[in-house]
């Protein structure tokens, strides 16, 4: 797989991370950054991560939503 960069692994893993729950801090320690801004452009949340929230939210607020 010459296409492939160590660069986007690290973007998948940072991307796998956060979309299986840890949080932004430990995929930062896990990635040696120093500033939380370098870790934010890595780890991308799935748009199922984003909908899962957003009904968290809704759940624990008592709000029902339709589809």
């Amino acid at each position: 797989m010459p296409e492939l960069r160590m660069h986007d692994l690290r973007h998948s893993f940072a991307s796998a991370l956060v979309n299986s729950g840890r949080s932004i801090y430990e995929v930062k320690q896990l990635l040696g950054h120093s500033k939380i801004t370098t870790t934010e452009r890595y780890a991308h949340l799935s748009q199922q991560t984003l909908l899962d929230a957003t009904d968290a939210a809704a759940k624990a607020t008592g709000i029902t939503v339709s589809e």
